[in-house]
């Protein structure tokens, strides 16, 4: 019986088959696993309420291990208070904290600025004032629109960031307010969002409210020139139009979680600064 040789294709496959014999199977790659849950607070000053909420809905879908809460208003002083007992890692005011303030072991860092506006309801045919009208206003002795209608003013409580800096900007405007307080002449609003919806559904009222807060809140509220100046952002970057005030995040100098220290790079991070300059304010450098 005669013996054939193999052919070259027999060997080939068989040359194939040790080697792949002896190539190594992968090993697989463990999983790593998912980053635990974290839940933060931010709370404080209904001015910075609504834009603190785009910030935080923007930085959580870039990291959805995390939640970013931001409750109603608790007001500057309700921030300060919370974040120096524990309570919450990260306050929201508007206004620089005073100097009692800074020995409860807090750190304050500004992120935004916004032009503070006279505003008036839609239903408003006047489209500018002057500070000495304004003064009238608050003091009672103007007390209608060029049209005639009953001119209704919303104002604040003495500690409202916004009042305070028409208080410390506009001649007179000091005195004509604490008057107009004492006299108990104009009903009061002890917190942005009610001072700003009655701002914007009752006709012919006038109050302060910031550029801000319009945009982010989507407010119908008419913006009246001060003095012959529009708040445009030029303008309160070259102090032409005087009114505005810095936002401001506290937190514990100690202790800051590092998912909190992530939010606070992301706000002054490009994608931060644009949302923003989306809405209207002014990126702190």
């Amino acid at each position: 019986m005669r013996i054939l040789a193999p052919s070259w294709l027999f060997i080939a496959c068989c040359t194939m088959i040790l080697q792949l014999a002896v190539i190594p199977c992968p090993v697989r790659a463990e999983q790593q696993p998912a980053p635990p849950p974290v839940q933060l607070t931010a709370a404080g000053s209904g001015v910075n309420l609504a834009i603190t909420r785009l910030l935080a809905e923007a930085f959580t879908r870039l990291h959805p291990n995390v939640t970013i809460e931001v409750p109603g208003s608790i007001g500057t002083r309700g921030a300060i208070k919370a974040v120096a007992e524990g309570a919450i890692p990260l306050g929201l005011i508007s206004r620089p904290l005073k100097d009692e303030e800074k020995t409860l072991g807090l750190a304050a860092q500004p992120y935004a600025r916004t032009a503070i506006v006279i505003g008036v309801h839609p239903s408003v045919k006047d489209d500018a004032i002057t500070t000495e009208q304004l003064n009238e206003i608050f003091k009672g002795t103007r007390t209608k629109w060029r049209d005639g209608n009953q001119i209704i003013v919303q104002a604040r409580e003495k500690s409202d960031s916004g009042f305070l800096v028409l208080e410390n900007t506009l001649p007179g405007f000091k005195e004509v307010y604490v008057e107009s307080h004492e006299a108990k002449r104009w009903t009061l609003y002890f917190n942005d969002q009610s001072a700003n919806q009655a701002l914007a559904t009752v006709p012919n009222a006038i109050g302060v409210t910031d550029l801000g807060m319009i945009a982010t809140e989507h407010l119908p509220i008419k913006v009246l020139q001060l003095n012959g100046v529009r708040p445009d952002p030029d303008k309160v970057l070259d102090g032409s139009y005087p009114l505005s005030r810095q936002l401001w995040f506290i937190y514990r100098t100690e202790g800051l979680p590092a998912e909190a220290q992530a939010f606070l790079a992301f706000v002054a991070s490009p994608a931060g600064r644009e949302i923003l300059q989306a809405k209207g304010y002014l990126p702190v450098q």
